[in-house]
């Protein structure tokens, strides 16, 4: 019977210090403007890039001079 409190004690206070572990930590945002121009910059780059680069439009549009696919063909 020790054994079972002993052992639920212990996971309750490991499942206790990762509670506060993750409390504790700060998900504070950039506060300079330095920091929030360059999060809004690469967040702005990234909803371009999930829009040049998802798959319609990808897969949708005729091969360019400059595409692998092209360059496979003429080599194989």
């Amino acid at each position: 019977m020790s054994a079972i409190l002993i052992l639920f004690s212990s996971l309750g206070g490991i499942g206790l210090l990762l509670v506060i572990l993750v409390l504790r930590r700060s998900t504070s945002r950039t506060e300079s403007a330095d920091g929030l121009r360059i999060e809004h910059e690469a967040r702005s780059q990234a909803q371009m890039d999930r829009v040049s680069y998802n798959a319609r439009a990808v897969h949708n549009s005729m091969p360019t001079a400059s595409d692998s696919y092209r360059q496979r063909r003429r080599s194989g």
